[in-house]
């Protein structure tokens, strides 16, 4: 059995942590600040996204539970406020993700992509009376319609977000230090302990030499080592 290693569970217990309470944070901003709700579902979204820029895939699903869980106590008895990040800007968040650390050809991704689109609009549509913004539009045009701009905004939401989420983890790299992923080159140090320029002088040779002791020892060594024995002035 692989012994799991303590230092990388805690740090992605704590991507996780971080990840959910930032997602809680622009679900609420969301629900009472009213006219910005899908920039902040869009925000959530890409909060759920932090732990799988690393690669920690159950940090994110869990991430995103826990935000949902939260989103019903946020929501109240309208759960219709909260219908956009659960049904769909949530999970596809994490479904593009995975799709991207995955390398998933744009040509497959789209048709899955296009298939959740649809079904998430038509579940908020139909069966929670809702489409995020503005409920008036549901009057004015019909499903159809709706359908199709929503494809084609959503699309183009989903576009940004990737471009984001390919940034995402150097960022996240920067900001919480962990262990090195698979693939991640190492940082050059920002020093070195050798001064570069010591060896270079040393070469030209332009400390200067020490002539004191240095150049007696080397008449000494000429001489053979012979020295002259002090004078003797005792008086015979």
């Amino acid at each position: 059995m692989k012994k799991i290693d303590r230092s990388d569970m805690i740090y992605s217990l704590a991507l996780a942590g971080i990840s959910a309470a930032l997602a809680i944070i622009f679900v609420t901003l969301g629900v009472y600040v009213r006219f910005t709700t899908v920039a902040f579902f869009i925000a959530a979204g890409l909060s759920i996204m932090i732990p799988l820029s690393k690669r920690y895939w159950f940090s994110s699903v869990a991430a995103l539970v826990v935000s949902g869980v939260a989103s019903f106590f946020i929501a109240g008895s309208d759960v219709t406020v909260i219908a956009g990040y659960i049904v769909y800007f949530g999970p596809m968040a994490l479904i593009a993700g995975t799709m991207y650390n995955l390398h998933v050809k744009w040509y497959i991704q789209l048709p899955i992509k296009l298939v959740y689109i649809n079904g998430a609009l038509a579940l908020l549509y139909y069966v929670l009376g809702t489409i995020v913004v503005d409920a008036s539009i549901m009057e004015i045009l019909p499903y159809w319609a709706i359908a199709i701009i929503g494809s084609v905004l959503l699309l183009a939401v989903d576009v940004i977000l990737v471009f984001i989420y390919s940034k995402l983890g150097v960022i996240v790299g920067r900001v919480l230090r962990g262990r090195k992923q698979k693939g991640e080159e190492e940082p050059a140090p920002a020093y070195d302990d050798e001064d570069p320029f010591e060896e270079e002088l040393l070469e030209q040779d332009i400390y200067p030499k020490e002539t004191g002791e240095d150049e007696g020892d080397d008449e000494m060594g000429q001489d053979g080592g012979d020295a002259k024995d002090p004078p003797d002035n005792s008086q015979t």
